[in-house]
């Protein structure tokens, strides 16, 4: 192993409670810790009423984490329909000052943002702490289009209520025609200024050191929109922790109506137009598959999925947020894994512990799920939504296949995305990256 380094991971949301960002970010620390590496976490809290930015020291898995207790927007501030903006200001601050007090002080060497508020703090740190002589490099991860899109997912509602991508939100005119088309139609001044803060935030990330795709289609669109230098761009993936996956796996059953020995279906997520979860119902009808649907999520779909599945006769069962060994536990169980990701998903962390787990995985073929699904070898790739309901039957009635995909799902997580591989091109990355300072 190379040098040790002192890493500081800023991120915006971490475990417990957070969503696949957070555990992204969870064990990149836990595998460079393992790596021999120095890393501590510094990340914002919400609704601790607070009258002022404070720190809390926690500790979470091992790692040490600072949090940042943000106060609330003030109430004016929050009646003009400003709170949001202010709040991630005041987190972007807190969290710039915070990194920069730990990298001047010789505790870090690594900045390394994880989304879109830490990442602006990383590079806007990094910048200040070399200004006063301090040897520190700023890495961003982009998980989605933050850094294109100030909605993130690209993805609008029509008139109609149907989803449609906005795929060059980057260009202010092609925004500006999305919000027109939009069923929540935006004024002018309100949308404006949503581009301009995004385009203010994407300079931030070009000035980083260094720029993580998770996926090649999320590398290739970033650099098609021009605001992160090419040469500054690199397609490392999130990493999964096989032997956390595995103690899981070995766990008890999390649920009372079903047993593992029963077969059953999956989807793991939430309930919402972004997730695909409004396909379920169609693609299950279609596939002539009639085998218990466990959704284990939340959403403002619930009531319209409960609706169509009773007119359809399809047996939904609904689960809040499982913790996450469970939901593990359920993929391994599963006959199938669906996950009809209906925005050009960047590269999800269901499919990755799906994998992971040895999940029969039926999936759309969305933005970077290509990057993990490999068709009829890791899981079946559909081309079109229509494709759901053939995979859906082919994964669910071929025992042959149904062994095959488990088999090469947890096979493409051993080779492409197992903690130590990962952990070892971002470390290489690192220190590409202090070499170069060194000699500049």
């Amino acid at each position: 192993m190379a040098d040790p380094l002192k890493v500081l991971l800023l991120t915006d949301v971490f475990p417990p409670g957070s969503g696949g960002s957070g555990w992204s970010a969870y064990y990149l620390g836990k595998a460079l810790q393992e790596r021999g590496h120095e890393v501590r976490v510094v990340r914002p809290r919400y609704s601790e009423g607070v009258a002022r930015v404070r720190i809390r020291i926690v500790e979470y898995g091992g790692l040490p984490v600072e949090e940042l207790l943000i106060p609330e927007a003030s109430g004016w501030v929050r009646r003009l329909g400003l709170g949001k903006a202010s709040l991630e200001r005041t987190t972007r601050l807190a969290m710039t000052r915070r990194a920069y007090q730990i990298a001047a002080s010789g505790k870090a060497g690594v900045l390394h943002g994880q989304h879109a508020v830490s990442s602006v703090a990383a590079s806007w740190a990094a910048r200040r702490a070399r200004s006063s002589g301090a040897k520190v490099i700023s890495v961003a991860t982009v998980r989605d289009y933050w850094p294109l899109c100030p909605v993130s997912t690209r993805l609008f509602m029509d008139s109609r209520g149907q989803p449609f991508e906005c795929k060059d939100c980057h260009e202010l005119r092609s925004y500006l025609n999305c919000t027109n088309k939009s069923q929540r139609k935006s004024k002018m001044p309100a949308a404006l200024a949503r581009w301009g803060q995004t385009l203010h935030v994407s300079q931030a990330l070009a000035r980083c050191d260094a720029v993580i795709a998770v996926s090649d289609y999320v590398r290739r669109e970033v650099v098609r929109s021009g605001r992160v230098p090419e040469r500054k761009l690199v397609t490392i993936p999130n990493l999964v922790d096989l032997p956390s996956v595995d103690r899981a796996l070995a766990g008890s059953w999390p649920l009372n109506d079903i047993s593992p020995s029963e077969p059953y279906l999956l989807f793991v997520g939430k309930w919402d137009i972004n997730k695909g979860a409004q396909m379920l119902p169609e693609a299950l009808a279609r596939s002539g598959v009639r085998l218990p649907l466990v959704l284990a999520g939340d959403g403002p779909l619930r009531g319209q999925l409960v609706a169509e599945a009773r007119e359809r006769g399809l047996d939904f069962r609904f689960y809040n947020w499982l913790e996450n060994d469970s939901v593990i536990k359920l993929m391994r169980h599963a006959r199938a894994l669906l996950f009809p990701s209906a925005w050009q998903e960047p590269l999800s962390r269901v499919l990755l512990e799906g994998c992971a787990a040895g999940a029969a995985i039926v999936a759309l073929d969305t933005g970077g799920t290509g990057d993990v699904i490999v068709h009829k070898e890791s899981g079946w790739l559909a081309p079109q939504r229509v494709g759901l309901a053939e995979g859906t039957r082919q994964v669910v009635r071929n025992d042959e296949l149904n062994t095959h995909l488990r088999l090469g799902a947890r096979r493409q997580a051993e080779v492409r995305f197992a903690a130590p591989l990962v952990s070892e091109r971002v470390e290489a990355l690192y220190h590409t990256l202090l070499a170069r300072l060194e000699s500049a």
